[in-house]
């Protein structure tokens, strides 16, 4: 006999594997219909940066990645939103968009803390990779950072691409809904290692094997576990999203020593604080729920594109999911009509 522990917990992973390429068949066909009806363009923005692109080309460039991460991100709220709707989770507290009565100061300082605490790694890698090539990027990356920066339509393109735009979409899904929804049957400790696990290997671009992929893939990492543990301590999206959003500014690799510097120092005032906010988090915390989740998520997320059929196995996924949930609900509101006094 399965445990309802276990069969809930199995809900919950089954869900979030869902939802994940589901929402991705789901943008396909809603963009296969706009560039059908010649509402948007087939190009990819990506395709338009080079080392010479234009001021013209980078403004082309950033409509069509507006437009592309906010189907992407549409198409899986579209799933998202009903689901939570069904389980009660309603209004913007439900996706961490809150305060969590807790005022803006301490937010801010969890998010700057946050940035002192986790994004070192990424700095020194960054460093490191200026004064010693550690290997190729993804070709659109190196010209992103080769290309001029001096003209306000590569800081547009930026604002979209990575400290303005992505950050808020990004929280809002991983932290804000799969994070959420494992912690709820698996707890706070193995969610957030999980999903860091998911967010750090759902970035293709540091999936080619070579150095710097390696190390950045360990500095991401590291840094969102950091994300996910601020957001189980405050249960609010403001001091991820923030921190998120510092680390993806772009900085010459000056601007980069000067902020690990100044991230040395913070490190001195504020580790007590943080280690803290890791143990009350991970208390009670089952190392074999967060290798399972770590290996099932990471895994499934480099893979989810590779193999045949998976979009289909995710479909059913997702249904064997809900439909588990909709016998849950059912036994739960039986159990509560019973434990009615006659």
């Amino acid at each position: 006999m399965v445990s309802i522990q276990t069969r809930r917990r199995a809900t919950a992973l089954l869900e979030v594997l869902g939802v994940y390429l589901t929402g991705a068949f789901l943008n396909d066909k809603i963009v296969q219909l706009l560039v059908h009806w010649r509402l948007i363009s087939p190009t990819n923005p990506f395709d338009l940066l080079t080392t010479h692109t234009t001021d013209a080309e980078l403004l082309v460039a950033s409509r069509q990645l507006f437009l592309a991460l906010i189907l992407i991100y549409l198409s899986y709220f579209v799933l998202i939103i009903p689901i939570n709707w069904w389980h009660r989770r309603r209004g913007a507290a439900a996706y961490g968009l809150t305060r969590a009565d807790r005022p803006w100061k301490a937010l801010i300082l969890a998010a700057l803390a946050t940035s002192v605490l986790t994004q070192w790694p990424v700095l020194v890698h960054t460093l490191v990779d200026a004064v010693h090539p550690l290997g190729a990027m993804a070709p659109w990356r190196q010209a992103f950072f080769d290309m001029s920066w001096r003209r306000w339509q590569f800081w547009l393109f930026a604002g979209i691409l990575s400290y303005a735009l992505i950050p808020v979409v990004e929280e809002l899904l991983f932290r804000g809904y799969y994070q959420r929804r494992l912690a709820e049957d698996w707890g706070d400790g193995p969610a957030i290692i999980g999903v860091a696990c998911f967010f750090t290997f759902a970035h293709p671009q540091y999936l080619i094997a070579n150095a710097y992929n390696i190390t950045m893939i360990a500095s991401l990492l590291c840094l969102a576990i950091g994300l996910g543990v601020v957001f189980a301590w405050t249960r609010s999206l403001v001091p991820s999203m923030i921190a998120h959003a510092i680390i993806n500014v772009p900085l010459t690799p000056l601007w980069q020593g000067v902020l690990l510097v100044v991230f040395a120092i913070g490190a001195f005032f504020v580790w007590r604080g943080g280690l803290r906010a890791v143990k009350q988090v991970f208390t009670n915390t089952s190392v074999a729920a967060c290798i399972v989740l770590a290996v099932t998520l990471a895994l499934y997320v480099i893979e989810a594109h590779r193999i045949d059929g998976m979009t289909q196995i995710a479909i059913g996924m997702l249904v064997i999911a809900l439909s588990l949930e909709a016998i849950d609900h059912r036994e739960s509101r039986s159990a509560g009509a019973a434990s009615i006094p006659a």
